[in-house]
């Protein structure tokens, strides 16, 4: 071999040692910025969820659906407190009515008594 090629063979040598060192720190900074993104994928997955969240939320308090839920349960519950004020009415009403029928009661057997009792004593009063 003379001189020449060793030179080339030197030459190339020097010249695939530079691209394999710079392929090694091209794979480690390529590795490393492979970490980066999956963070960053990480961090905004986390960040879709939140916002998932908040738009259902805000879709619950602003659609139709939502608002005439919220009407028809505030309907409902009104409903539900003038019926029980209703029936609260309606009970004390039968209680006085009952209460009153045995009044009456007592005072129609209270008449007979007296009107047996004036009957005896008219004819107690003839004799």
């Amino acid at each position: 071999m003379n001189i020449a090629e060793w030179i080339l063979v030197i030459m190339l040598a020097i010249a695939l040692f530079i691209f394999l060192v710079a392929g090694i720190v091209l794979v480690i900074k390529l590795i490393n910025l492979a970490n980066e993104a999956k963070k960053i994928v990480i961090t905004s997955q986390g960040i879709a969820e939140k916002a998932d969240d908040i738009v259902d939320n805000v879709k619950g308090m602003t659609s139709v659906g939502g608002i005439v839920k919220t009407f028809a349960n505030h309907v409902v519950s009104e409903q539900e407190r003038k019926y029980a004020a209703e029936d609260a009415a309606r009970e004390a009403a039968e209680q006085t009515a009952q209460a009153a029928i045995v009044e009456a009661e007592r005072a129609e057997k209270q008449a007979k008594r007296a009107s047996a009792t004036a009957r005896s004593a008219r004819k107690a009063a003839k004799k």
